[in-house]
């Protein structure tokens, strides 16, 4: 039986698939998109959507995401709760401006363009450095949401570095998964300190209370692994947040080289 032939995927096929978007979810989306140059509604005034999304910004920055509100922002703009609304239609739409600009742009790569491991190295840096920027990011609930020019310039990024690998379409999306999500999940600790400093704990308190959490598996006969693990005697001065993350990072690295080496170059792991 002849085996079926793949058929990329279109514009259409993505223009369906947006049709079948909740309605709510497909205006926000737009909303993203459109140029916010100036109010959607009434006479043009002297603050643009983009001021009231630094504004926003400012306040998630202070108190966390949670503290946006539309009061709170037409409080800091000196304008009527009612006025913000000219900017955007909702809340929700504030909220989806105010996590895209925090996503910001990754930083340009540098010329000559170095290996694709390298690259991806300075790619999930700077976009842990980003969100331990930005701790309130990490407070998103996961639920289905829009995704703006930002978040694609993330992932245009560390696609155009992996597309030099000569992997697949169908495995660089893959490794895309791999490398972000490594790239998120390691960073928690980070993220976790970043929020304590905001909120006035030192280092040094934020790692004795993690230590005492950490220290409850001693002695609890339900977690005797982890317990040994703790009590195990060093090999050495311990890694620090940073040079962990990176130590992880780089045998997700060695993975990826290792698949390249068997898929690309026909020699097998």
């Amino acid at each position: 039986m002849a085996a079926r032939k793949k058929r990329s995927v279109t514009h259409d096929d993505l223009m369906q698939a947006a049709a079948r978007v909740d309605p709510d979810l497909r205006r926000r989306s737009q909303l993203l998109w459109d140029d916010r140059a100036q109010p959607t509604r009434g006479p043009k005034r002297g603050f643009t959507p983009d001021d009231v999304v630094q504004v926003a910004m400012q306040i998630a920055q202070d108190d966390g995401l949670a503290a946006i509100t539309m009061n709170a922002v037409s409080a800091s703009l000196g304008l009527t709760t009612m006025a913000v609304y000219r900017y955007f239609p909702n809340k929700e739409a504030l909220l989806d401006a105010v996590v895209d600009a925090g996503l910001g742009a990754p930083p340009p790569f540098a010329e000559p363009r170095g290996d694709w491991r390298e690259e991806v190295t300075l790619w999930a840096h700077a976009k842990r450095a980003m969100l331990c920027a930005r701790p309130w990011l990490a407070e998103l609930p996961f639920v289905a949401a829009p995704h703006g020019p930002n978040w694609l310039r993330w992932l245009e990024a560390v696609t155009d570095s992996l597309s030099r690998t000569g992997l697949s379409g169908a495995d660089i999306g893959q490794m895309l998964s791999v490398i972000d999500g490594y790239t998120r999940g390691a960073s928690d600790t980070a993220i976790s300190l970043a929020r304590a400093r905001a909120r006035g704990t030192s280092e040094q308190e934020w790692a004795a209370a993690v230590g005492a959490d950490l220290g409850r598996a001693i002695g609890d006969p339900r977690f005797p692994t982890f317990a040994a693990l703790l009590t195990s005697p060093s090999d050495g001065k311990p890694r620090t947040i940073d040079e962990g993350f990176d130590f992880g990072l780089q045998r997700v690295l060695d993975g990826i080289e290792v698949y390249i080496a068997g898929s690309v170059h026909g020699r097998g792991p």
